[in-house]
């Protein structure tokens, strides 16, 4: 079978990084954002009840109460070839709980493919797919509670199988008064990508590499009156990854024993979001964030801001919402626009 380079930079472990220290993690493609409102309140969501509902951003406000079902679509603009689109439809199951269903597609088309002796051989693209299910429940007017299952999906060459993985989410929701709102999350338990590549460069010896989501875990304050909010959010990642060390041992008549010890490294990164919301006019809504991608690392902050326009029509209630992002590191520009409905 003809061997390959595959030109990946990073593919999508790297493609979508938040974390420079760490090199990118899986499934970093999913975790950009969803949809303009939050994106551009820095992703400060997991105690925002003000914009609508989001559990992806915390699995416990999909018990929150509206009027109506909620279904929102967006589109992302990005440099260096990457897609990024979202849909979710929320539902209320009187009297007290909520569902919502969610899809996310990623990637990065357009990779440059060619042999080892440096041969173009084509073009190829790399997806990644996440479909989830919230499951929300309010215990009492003050207090909600929530569980998220995730089925992440990632097709990154041909001739390498495509890989899957299941996440859970959980989080709670409380209303301390009734105007400030507190949330913890922990979400992206148990998921993991496992990849072989023997297929791709012919080797039979080639082994399974597992790379692991990170565990992320969010502690969020939302302060909401009638013509503003104010969101703040801490979020930790919690990383483990594999080392294999080898060492040669010498025996007495001199023969090499190679001993290969595989060891996890754990390591973690925090980030400090924060978000504003503005409701000018009946029909326009303005919104700014601000975050931190690593309190750890100096120059890793990134401004976001977006608007929405409430159009005039009661079939559906529909509004335009926009979102302009800065990417960490300063890397690239996100514009993002969404149409929000409820039926």
């Amino acid at each position: 079978m003809k061997k390959r380079i595959l030109i990946l930079l990073g593919v999508s472990l790297i493609s979508f990084s938040s974390f420079a220290q760490n090199g990118g993690f899986a499934g970093a493609g999913l975790s950009l954002g969803f949809g303009p409102r939050g994106m551009s309140l820095s992703n400060a969501m997991a105690a925002s009840t003000s914009e609508g509902i989001y559990p992806y951003y915390n699995p416990a406000l999909a018990a929150y109460k509206k009027e109506g079902n909620q279904v929102d679509l967006s589109v992302s603009a990005l440099d260096f070839d990457r897609v990024y689109q979202t849909a979710s439809a929320t539902f209320q199951l009187p009297p007290n709980a909520g569902i919502a269903i969610g899809i996310i597609r990623s990637g990065v088309k357009d990779f440059d493919e060619r042999s080892l002796s440096g041969y173009p051989l084509g073009t190829f693209s790399i997806s990644e797919y996440q479909l989830n299910t919230a499951f929300g429940l309010r215990f009492s007017e003050r207090f909600y509670g929530g569980v998220s299952f995730k089925l992440n999906y990632a097709d990154y060459h041909e001739d390498v199988s495509a890989a899957t993985a299941v996440g859970v989410d959980i989080g709670i929701l409380v209303r301390l008064t009734d105007y400030l709102n507190a949330a913890v999350a922990v979400q992206d338990m148990f998921a993991n990508y496992t990849w072989n590549s023997g297929d791709l460069f012919g080797q039979s010896q080639s082994r399974n590499v597992v790379n692991n989501f990170p565990t992320r875990l969010k502690w969020a304050l939302a302060y909401q009156v009638e013509d503003f909010s104010v969101n703040a959010e801490y979020e930790l990642h919690t990383f483990g990854s594999e080392v294999r060390e080898t060492e040669v041992f010498i025996t007495e008549d001199g023969t090499p024993i190679p001993i290969t010890e595989l060891n996890t490294i754990n390591t973690s990164s925090g980030a400090l979001k924060f978000g504003g919301v503005w409701n000018a006019h009946e029909r326009i809504t303005l919104r700014s964030g601000y975050r931190i991608t690593d309190t750890e690392t100096s120059g890793t902050g990134s401004f976001s801001a977006g608007f929405s326009v409430h159009l005039p029509f009661d079939n559906f209630a529909p509004s335009i919402d926009y979102a302009f992002v800065q990417e960490p590191y300063g890397v690239a520009n996100i514009h993002v626009f969404a149409l929000r409905l409820h039926l």
